[in-house]
């Protein structure tokens, strides 16, 4: 490999190489801002969990693992540190995360009814419609004690 072949042409400095990133998400079911979490594998050897899909005011949100201090604030636990990787990394998690969302909803669409939906739906068929009090005749009482 040549050494010049990483090395931007205007500056001379070492560019980095285009990096693999792998990107698991799992929706949540809970109510609320959090819309599912993330798994980020970085060139196949180094993996990030904790990462938060957030719904905010301005629309989804990734937020990477954080811990909470002494003083109550939250602080990244592992973060990009150029913007291009910040980006490269939000891009590929929401991307993930609307790809996903997508297959979730096409297979609801595609999903046959449970079988206790369609036991229910059976039963509620199946049940005569309820008599009108008015035409039914009244049945005589019989005394328990005769039979």
């Amino acid at each position: 490999m040549n050494e010049n072949e990483n090395m931007t042409p205007e500056t001379g400095a070492a560019q980095p190489a285009k990096l693999d990133v792998d990107v698991r998400v799992y929706p949540s079911k809970e109510e609320g801002n959090l819309l599912a979490f993330a798994s980020v594998t970085l060139g196949g050897c180094f993996a990030v969990k904790g990462i938060k899909i957030m719904d905010g005011e301005k629309g989804a949100f990734v937020s990477m693992p954080d811990r909470k201090d002494s003083k109550g604030e939250y602080h990244d636990i592992c973060f990009p540190t150029t913007s291009e990787m910040r980006q490269a990394l939000h891009t590929a998690v929401l991307g993930e995360y609307q790809r996903v969302m997508e297959l979730l909803a096409a297979r609801s669409e595609k999903a046959r009814p449970s079988v206790r939906d369609a036991l229910q739906n059976t039963t509620k068929a199946a049940e005569p419609p309820a008599p009108d009090r008015a035409k039914v005749p009244k049945q005589r009482k019989t005394d328990k004690g005769e039979r």
